[in-house]
């Protein structure tokens, strides 16, 4: 009867990876003088039923702390386990366990291929099945001495988990002016219905987006002006709260409708500040997670007025330039993008007339630059911002804005350990790695050095995820 000795040295490290099951992690003990050379580890039975112990690398080897052999009555399994002595019954503590081979009841020889860490009752985990005559599905991993470290490659298993994209955290900013219920519009392009202020529209569409998308968006909202507005031709028509009427926060549907004036409400008044309710929205969602995506969504039925410090009647009759200014700088400095939608603006003109709109500029013409500054323009040559003519069109427009607001940003649960073998499924289809999303389509990491701990989709992938809402993303020691 033969035994083997397997000599592994004190100092072991097991480096674990995902893959499929062709590629390898390492198990590897330093120390020793042997000269660089690579053998399977397979056990071999003789005509007599006994087993030959594992084929080494052959040279001089310092030995270490750890060495383990084992016969049994019925042929001679011979196992290796790092820093541990195994006992005559099988059993051992625990190490890594590199083969066991034994004799079947009929006298034939099965290798059992066991390959994984072995527990205190002599069981292995992570090894190779056994087949009903004896054969093993896998084959046994390598030994591989280099410069007196010896090296042993053990198959590694993939992961596949489906993730969701990053929630973005959005602030609604609405216009709340006088003119909101002192004009009515025909909101279901019906002439046969009776015609509702802008404001019961506006209000109807807030509850339906916040309604659909309370889910996929943290959720914020602020007026201007504020609800103590009043209805007088002086700064008293242009208050702004410092702090926003409802914080950005997940689930956040209920507490802005609870939040707004309501949607039969015939009482609002006050000018057109929108500089300030901007400001006091960008003040709040900078004070926000700055890895998470934050966007503004600007909602206006006139021009801006009520420059901080204005006199009467500047403070009414001349445009506030210095919304462009901040909303500008938000997505250059910050990366904060502002969406713009217009309702009912008149591509025309103003006239000069004191009645509390700015005189002589193109609400239309502002809005279009006001929605370029702030880095989200509609994909259209004439037409940069939503601009709505009902109620219809109303929706439409911040249906389509929450859609591209979402997030295609995935947070990793886990760093890859290979990340140059990740591969990531949208719907079912690999989509492939991209460098640039400008201008291609696929997926890359957020960051462009370790760690490596966010994937982006961008152009048709990252529309392919905002339909289905997930992806699969495949870890991999080696590609698969």
């Amino acid at each position: 009867m033969r035994s083997a000795r397997l000599v592994l040295l004190s100092s072991v490290g097991l480096v674990f990876g995902c893959g499929d099951d062709t590629s390898t992690s390492s198990l590897s003990a330093s120390g020793g003088t042997t000269p660089s050379t690579t053998t399977p580890s397979s056990s071999s039975t003789d005509a007599t039923g006994s087993t030959a112990a594992p084929t080494r690398s052959s040279g001089p080897a310092t030995e270490g702390t750890g060495n383990a052999s084992a016969t049994g009555s019925t042929g001679d399994p011979t196992a290796a386990t790092t820093g541990t002595s195994m006992t005559s019954d099988g059993t051992a503590s625990t190490g890594m366990v590199t083969a066991s081979t034994g004799v079947s009841s009929d006298g034939s020889t099965s290798n059992g291929g066991s390959t994984g860490m072995m527990t205190s009752d002599g069981s292995t985990s992570g090894g190779g099945s056994t087949t009903g005559d004896g054969s093993t599905s896998t084959t046994m991993p390598n030994m591989t001495t280099m410069g007196g470290s010896t090296t042993m490659e053990m198959p590694c298993d993939n992961l596949k988990v489906t993730l969701k994209p990053i929630v973005p955290n959005v602030i609604l900013v609405l216009d709340k002016s006088g003119s909101m219920i002192s004009n009515t519009w025909d909101h279901d392009a019906n002439p046969n219905t009776p015609a509702v202020t802008r404001w019961f529209s506006l209000w109807a569409v807030v509850d339906k987006i916040t309604t659909n998308f309370n889910a996929k968006f943290n959720f914020g909202m602020n007026l201007f002006p504020s609800k103590s507005a009043q209805a007088n031709y002086n700064a008293t028509a242009c208050p702004v709260n410092g702090n926003v009427e409802v914080p950005v926060s997940p689930l956040n549907k209920d507490a802005i409708i609870a939040a707004l004036p309501a949607q039969n409400n015939n009482t609002i008044k006050g000018g057109t500040p929108a500089s300030a309710g901007v400001t006091s929205a960008l003040n709040h969602i900078k004070s926000l997670d700055p890895t998470v995506p934050r966007a503004l969504m600007l909602i206006t039925d006139g021009a801006a007025n009520c420059t901080t410090g204005a006199p009467v009647p500047d403070l009414f009759e001349k445009y506030d330039q210095s919304v462009h200014t901040i909303v500008g700088n938000a997505w250059t400095n910050d990366k904060i993008p502002t969406y713009v939608i217009g309702i009912a603006t008149a591509n025309m003109v103003s006239p000069v007339v004191q009645d509390g709109n700015p005189d002589s500029i193109n609400p239309y013409t502002k809005l279009n630059e006001l929605a370029v500054s702030g880095g989200k323009p509609k994909n259209d040559p004439n037409e940069k911002f939503y601009n709505a003519n009902n109620q219809i069109e109303l929706d439409a427009a911040l249906n389509a804005i929450v859609i591209d607001a979402q997030s295609c940003v995935i947070p990793l649960e886990a760093e890859p350990g290979f990340p140059q073998f990740t591969k990531v499924k949208v719907n079912g289809a690999y989509v492939p790695k991209i460098n640039n999303c400008m201008n291609e389509n696929g997926w890359k990491y957020v960051d462009p050095a370790p760690p490596y701990n966010k994937i982006e989709l961008c152009g048709t992938a990252c529309t392919q995820l905002k339909m289905v809402g997930a992806v699969d993303v495949e870890y991999y020691c080696q590609p698969g």
